[in-house]
């Protein structure tokens, strides 16, 4: 005989909220579905994995008192996350430790089928025409990165995609079913000051309803609620028994008892402290708020993930967990980002918007880059062959038009030309666009040098410790890189002599010119024209006008306001004006926030050719790999510094990794 009253007890002991009687004969009721040839040993096995499933039972029972967290909670309305650290398994996996189901599916769609068609896409906004006679169609487990230059349409294309604009002729289709998550640039919550575990528990308006909802019966069967319970007659009492096992019964078929507790409980796994989880909405980092959306998405199961630049505002962890989240992710994923890393290290497909036109390519970003080079060197090989061999054919017809000897070769060819399908010139690649930046004199060979340098604002609690000695020679190209909040903008404006330091001495050469960009752009006129901000004593319209068509800025565009730009345009006027100015030291706070790839590129490009000295701050990995030959990490208020950048980088890694793994998950 199979021993109920046993598992009756121990679930009880877990979930109050039932009685060992409903637990007895819900195990009665599964066990009798079996064959009567069915061996006793099978039928305990499948009960107990049953069990275990629907009521995250554990063959080692605990009583309620000793419950850890990942077991459901008891009571509250709603119920705030449960006391106790967290369990061993999140300290050792992170997001792997997540139920495979909620990466994969549930087999609604299977991988290769279509599950967005747009078979007709035009589309114009005011007087510029972004989409013209192109089409759209997406598979079932396709990862594809969105890229196209500033205004090329990104955006409106994933807002045509969630229904939030209009086309003006055809329509989408969506695979039946579909449930599609969007993640926007600006974040939205219903409320900033509803706490982290509280928004959690919104995630499944449903789970949770009829959780409280059963909390509240259980208060008022047994006299916890003695002001209403004084109003319930024998009748109502009925009634709430037949409520109430009507909602226990849906909550044990849709694992409703599993997935009320895993909407919080899973933010272990997102990197939240028991400590972050009573924190407000509000008080959360860009990166946080990015990390609890996406773990709200994940919890409902969405089908189509999209993803609008969300590694614009996440520091170098935060992209490094968005990079590990995508690759786990195994369902459709359309995402637009500038970090050519994230895109090399998730994406096997791009999806780039060119003269009006969607063109697909297989592969990951460099793979879309080589094969872009050969298509640009073909069409270009291809136009001006054409180009030549349409100028033979004019001047031959203007030279024989008015010859009636010549009439039927001329009408010949002027129908042949008519028919004749033309070659589009092709969009230069950012390769091309050069902007040749370097320095007439030598400089010294020490620009810097710092000892004993401590840095931040209160004597006695510096924020950064520094090696003791600092030397900055004339050849270096520095980096810094560090998670947001630890200091990198204040150890740039110490060692500036901006910000005076806590202790220390601080060498700058005299002699040196320093030019600051920053990327908010603040010092720009928004009044003003580009072309207006930036002409000014020995710096000529001619010279403005060639490092702005270099920054892709076109010359129709120079003569706008620049309170009309949008926050890519006014970091490359920014940046114009720096650059002018010819500084002997390049300093840059996130110089590529906002810019398309093509731009930072043509950035990236410059610098590396730069004679000077240059001091960055960025997230994007593959950008300060390029131009640094210097890697400045900040971590645990320590200042390491790395002569070799991809050795800084996975030592960054692995410190972050072995960070989280010992402390993010203990409280």
């Amino acid at each position: 005989m199979i021993d109920f009253e046993k598992y009756s007890k121990e679930i009880v002991a877990l979930h109050p909220e039932f009685t060992e009687e409903e637990i007895f004969e819900l195990c009665e009721e599964y066990v009798s579905k079996f064959n009567r040839k069915t061996k006793e040993e099978s039928k305990i096995r499948s009960l107990e994995k049953w069990l275990k499933k629907e009521f995250m039972w554990n063959t080692s029972p605990q009583t309620p008192q000793s419950r850890k967290a990942g077991q459901l909670p008891s009571k509250g309305s709603p119920v705030p996350p449960s006391e106790g650290g967290y369990p061993s398994e999140a300290r050792e996996g992170g997001l792997s430790k997540i139920p495979k189901k909620y990466f994969q599916g549930n087999g609604k769609h299977r991988v290769g089928d279509w599950i967005l068609r747009i078979p007709e896409l035009d589309k114009q906004l005011g007087k510029t025409i972004l989409f013209e006679g192109t089409e759209l169609h997406i598979k079932a487990g396709e990862k594809i990165a969105l890229i196209g230059k500033n205004g090329a349409g990104k955006s409106t294309l994933l807002k045509i995609i969630i229904g939030k604009e209009e086309l003006p002729i055809g329509e989408i289709t969506l695979a039946k079913n579909t449930k599609i998550g969007f993640l926007s640039q600006d974040l939205f919550w219903e409320s900033r000051h509803r706490k982290v575990w509280e928004e959690m528990l919104t995630t499944l308006p449903q789970v949770t309803a009829t959780h409280n909802r059963l909390l509240e019966i259980d208060s008022l069967l047994t006299n916890k609620n003695t002001t209403t319970q004084a109003k319930n007659t024998p009748e109502d009492a009925v009634a709430l028994v037949e409520e109430q096992a009507e909602l226990i019964e849906w909550m044990v078929h849709n694992d409703g008892y599993q997935k009320y507790a895993l909407q919080v409980e899973i933010l272990k796994y997102f990197g939240f402290s028991k400590e972050q989880e009573q924190f407000e909405v509000g008080q959360l980092s860009g990166g946080e708020q990015t990390k609890l959306q996406i773990a709200k998405f994940l919890l409902q199961e969405v089908d189509f993930l999209i993803l609008d630049e969300p590694t614009n505002h996440l520091d170098i962890e935060g992209i490094m967990f968005l990079e590990q989240f995508c690759k786990l992710w195994g369902k459709t994923l359309i995402c637009i980002s500038h970090d050519k890393t994230f895109l090399n290290k998730v994406f096997d497909q791009v999806l780039e918007i060119s003269n009006k036109k969607l063109v697909k390519y297989q592969g990951n970003y460099d793979a879309f880059v080589e094969q872009k080079i050969k298509n640009y060197e073909l069409q270009h090989k291809n136009y001006v062959a054409q180009q030549k061999y349409l100028k033979q054919q004019n001047r031959f017809i203007e030279r024989f038009r008015y010859k009636d000897s010549k009439a039927k070769q001329v009408q010949s060819r002027i129908k042949l030309l008519d028919k004749l399908e033309k070659i589009e010139e092709p969009e230069m690649l950012a390769t091309e666009h050069k902007i040749h930046f370097s320095l007439d004199e030598r400089l010294p060979n020490l620009v810097m040098k710092y000892s004993d340098l401590s840095i931040g604002y209160e004597q006695g609690n510096p924020l950064i410790v520094c090696p003791k000695t600092i030397e900055i020679t004339k050849d270096m190209k520095i980096g810094i890189v560090g998670r947001n909040g630890i200091g990198k903008t204040t150890l740039v404006n110490t060692i500036l002599g901006d910000l005076e330091a806590l202790a220390g001495e601080i060498f700058i050469h005299p002699n040196m010119k320093i030019g600051s960009y920053s990327q908010t752009a603040d010092e720009l006129d928004r009044e003003k024209s580009i072309i207006d901000e930036i002409v000014g004593p020995n710096i000529s319209h001619k010279d403005a006008r060639t490092l702005l068509g270099s920054l892709l800025i076109s010359n129709e565009k120079m003569d706008q306001k620049i309170g009309t730009l949008s926050g890519g345009e006014r970091a490359k006027v920014a940046l114009t004006k720096m650059l002018l100015s010819k500084p002997h030291i390049i300093v840059m706070d996130e110089p590529t926030n906002h810019l398309d790839i093509d731009s930072k590129e043509v950035i990236k490009l410059m610098l590396e050719e730069f004679n000077g000295v240059s001091i960055i701050v960025s997230h994007d990995r593959d950008f300060l790999a390029s131009v640094s030959n210097r890697l400045w990490v900040l971590h645990n208020k320590q200042l390491e510094i790395f002569h070799n950048t991809e050795k800084g980088f996975d030592m960054l890694e692995k410190m972050l990794g072995k960070e989280k793994s010992e402390s993010v998950f203990e409280r």
